[in-house]
């Protein structure tokens, strides 16, 4: 009767602790921002982008293309209607996986080197994409944080203005998970 209860306690503990690590995380206020390479007035920030981490290390991004805000209004405009055609194509979207997921402890505070590949949807084009970020845990709360630098050829976005003003832009994404 004893080794009965003594397994049933450690199976618990382990079911517990497993569990522990298979959080499923989200929110719906992740940060993506960009600048231009060239020119620093092409300057917008997406404050509403659903991201999610799923045991295993699963993870994923979608925003609306329109939820970008630049300071400058005409900005805003060129860029949905002429650059993104964001009534055409409305969102963009990560679908990946984190590769080294099982190295991140998030019962333990500290910051923990990621890196996480996938496929990037733009303006309808998918392109296989890997960044370099990491994860912070603060009081047993995750945040994920990665720059790229995103060429805008490669997803079908041109036009003469993008070849005078900027090819290329850098992205910084930045993800709380309460």
């Amino acid at each position: 009767m004893k080794k009965m209860l003594l397994l049933t306690t450690v199976l618990i503990g382990l079911a517990t602790i497993s569990n522990a690590q298979a959080k499923t995380y989200q929110t719906k206020n992740a940060v993506v921002h960009f600048i231009a390479e060239d020119d620093n007035d092409i300057d917008a920030v997406n404050k509403n982008v659903v991201s999610r981490i799923e045991p295993g290390g699963k993870l994923s991004f979608i925003l609306l293309i329109k939820d970008f805000h630049f300071e400058m209004d005409k900005m805003q405009d060129h860029f949905n209607t002429e650059y993104m055609e964001s009534d055409k194509y409305p969102r963009a979207f990560f679908n990946g996986q984190i590769t080294n997921y099982d190295k991140i402890d998030f019962k333990k505070d500290g910051k923990y080197p990621i890196v996480a590949t996938g496929n990037m949807q733009v303006h309808n084009v998918n392109k296989q994409v890997t960044a370099n970020g990491f994860i912070e845990i603060k009081n047993g709360i995750p945040t994920a944080s990665a720059k790229i630098t995103v060429t805008l050829k490669d997803f079908g976005i041109g036009g003469i203005l993008i070849k005078m003003v900027a090819d290329k832009i850098n992205v910084e994404i930045t993800a709380t998970y309460p």
